[in-house]
């Protein structure tokens, strides 16, 4: 490039208006980690179940909500076929929807179905706790796959998913006791129309906690590195999550 050619970009670059600040809220929303738009699917069997109950009836609905609990896994493992973790803990929701939609279907019976929930609540707090005893906490793998931007910018091995992993594991199986308990309240129906809404609710508090702390996490981690000198790329562990634990329905807790 001549001279010239840069003297006249110079100019350009010169003319070019600054791009205004962004005010401090919106710099605070733009810093959330953006989740992954693929684990919303993961209230189709809900909204399958709820829309052929009203119109054909109950063993219609549940035998909705299992296949569209299937085609939610196939599709979502095509469309993400480098996750693991969340892959497997997927699996889990899947046998159990499976299983518990053919006892709801022999019994003709929506509670039975949803008794997959409380039971998969239970189950999935014991391997997050389990992942704890054995040094590797489920949540560094679940986070850093469910919000793809963290994954570059926060170690496999912190300290931070120990705690993390120990306070979720308990929420979900306290949960599964909530569920359990609201269920053989109300009728089969009315449980499904609360069910998100309940899990999304009793969850918010603790996302924005779990937000929080990882947020603190990463600007540590950014500041060792500051300091180190370290390319986070360089990180064995960051493109790698399925070693932190061998794939829930993530989207639906």
């Amino acid at each position: 490039m001549t001279s010239e050619q840069q003297e006249q970009q110079s100019r350009q670059q010169d003319q070019e208006p600054a791009q205004p600040e962004l005010p401090e809220w919106a710099q605070k929303i733009d810093r959330i980690p953006q989740v992954d738009p693929v684990a919303i699917l993961g209230v189709g069997p809900t909204v399958a179940y709820l829309l052929f109950n009203g119109v054909i009836g109950v063993r219609a609905a549940i035998a909705a909500a299992v296949i569209a609990g299937v085609i939610v896994y196939i599709v979502q493992r095509r469309l993400r076929p480098q996750i693991t973790v969340v892959r497997w803990l997927m699996v889990f929701s899947v046998c159990f929807n499976v299983g518990f939609g053919v006892w709801g279907l022999i019994e003709a019976d929506g509670k039975v179905y949803w008794a997959r929930d409380f039971v998969d609540n239970f189950v999935l707090g014991g391997v997050f706790l389990i992942s704890v005893f054995i040094g590797r906490p489920i949540v560094s793998a679940v986070v850093r796959e469910t919000f793809p931007d963290i994954r570059q910018k926060m170690p496999a091995d912190h300290r931070v998913w120990t705690r993390l992993t120990i306070v979720w594991g308990l929420y979900i199986a306290l949960a599964g006791v909530l569920r359990w308990w609201i269920l053989d309240q109300v009728s089969a129906e009315t449980y499904a129309w609360i069910r998100l809404p309940l899990g999304w609710g009793l969850g918010a508090v603790l996302m924005l906690w779990t937000f929080n702390t990882v947020s603190r996490a990463m600007a540590e981690v950014a500041l060792q590195r500051g300091r180190s000198g370290s390319d986070p790329d360089s990180d064995s562990d960051s493109d790698d999550a399925g070693e932190v634990v061998a794939d829930t329905e993530v989207a639906e807790r």
